[in-house]
């Protein structure tokens, strides 16, 4: 990872140095980029051009805070410690009936977002439809030109998703369906990043039969401050978040000509935030390589945003992961981790198979629930 002033490349300001990142993201004169108009929806109802243009994550200014606002009330009355026992009490029961397991299918969005759910409104025996309605709008939520190729399927598959979970509310007035689905939408791909790393980095990986065992073998790079058994679940999320966040980038268009990192930034100019490379720099961290859940003295990690628009669900969301993470974490990984989900944002392992201490063949056979 690169940490120099900001630079400017194919059309892009590039902005990778810890102060610089929370320098745009604390300066109203930096905003979020609106998306582009979208064509109708596939079910001929609000879809994922009405959504993205009612939601606070596109909107700035005024408008930004009303929407911020609204999102808050929904969350407030939540008792976080009671999202976290019932992430923990579905994850724990989903875990005692598959083992193996693909964390990543079976626990890491449907529980944060099954849980969330019901909590917003859904009712308790749709949660599983609410899973679905969510996952299939989180896929299509960035605006074309941040998505994948696929991305004409994806809007339809959203539209429908924005459509079933508005009759899973009950048909709420748009402005409370907008912020649930962005609440939720932020408590799936983002929240099932977080768990995935989380295990991967705090989980004995599969031995290599080709390899002798050696116990001083440290745990992931550089090895973590201790083992993490000692650590809470809590520490372990936001060093996660600090070392490999699920959100990677985020985008700002600069409204005047300003001066930022000591480079001369015009009005008009886009600046991808690489949140990632923020997180490594050994100006802001000690060892910034170094998985360590100890580090009270270094400044605060980026993976939940930061300055005028901080993630507002963040507490829920650490919620939600810790419980799942707590009720996996004596797991060991059954097989060597499989890679990420195609995206250019959003670091979400495709795959992890965990499986419980001293089972001997933790290889899935046959379908997921085998």
């Amino acid at each position: 990872m690169t940490h120099r002033p900001p630079t400017y490349a194919e059309g892009l300001w590039r902005v990778s140095r810890h102060a610089d990142v929370r320098a745009v993201l604390a300066d109203p004169r930096f905003v979020v980029p609106a998306p582009p108009p979208a064509p109708p929806s596939a079910t001929g109802t609000a879809g994922m051009g009405w959504l993205r243009s009612a939601v606070s994550r596109f909107a700035n200014g005024p408008e930004h805070a009303r929407r911020r606002a609204r999102a808050g009330s929904l969350l407030a009355p939540l008792d976080l410690h009671g999202l976290r026992a019932e992430a923990f009490g579905h994850a724990s029961a989903e875990l005692s009936r598959t083992d193996p397991i693909d964390v990543m299918d079976r626990l890491a969005r449907r529980v944060p977002v099954g849980v969330l759910s019901t909590a917003l409104g859904v009712p308790e025996e749709r949660r599983e439809d609410a899973v679905a309605a969510v996952t299939a709008i989180a896929a299509a939520y960035h605006p074309p030109g941040h998505a994948p190729a696929s991305g004409d399927r994806r809007t339809a598959e959203g539209d429908r998703g924005v459509a079933a979970l508005a009759a899973l509310l009950g048909h709420p007035g748009p402005e409370r369906l907008a912020a649930v689905a962005g609440l939720l939408v932020q408590a799936c791909d983002a929240t099932a990043g977080l768990i995935g790393t989380t295990l991967i980095l705090t989980t004995s990986p599969p031995p290599d039969p080709r390899a002798p065992r050696d116990p001083r073998a440290p745990h992931g790079p550089r090895g973590p401050a201790g083992p993490p058994a000692r650590w809470p679940v809590e520490a372990l999320l936001a060093e996660s978040l600090r070392y490999d966040p699920p959100v990677r980038l985020t985008r700002r268009t600069a409204t005047v000509d300003t001066v930022l990192g000591g480079a001369a930034v015009p009005a008009g100019a886009v600046l991808v935030l690489d949140l990632a490379a923020a997180n490594r720099d050994p100006h802001a961290f000690r060892d910034p390589d170094r998985f360590d859940p100890g580090r009270e003295r270094d400044p605060g990690h980026l993976g939940f945003g930061g300055g005028l628009r901080p993630c507002p669900g963040d507490g829920v969301a650490t919620a939600l992961a810790a419980g799942v993470v707590e009720a996996a974490r004596g797991h060991v990984r059954a097989e060597p981790e499989d890679g990420y989900e195609p995206s250019p944002n959003l670091r979400v392992h495709s795959r992890l198979i965990l499986r419980r201490p001293g089972r001997p063949d933790g290889r899935l056979h046959g379908g997921p629930h085998e």
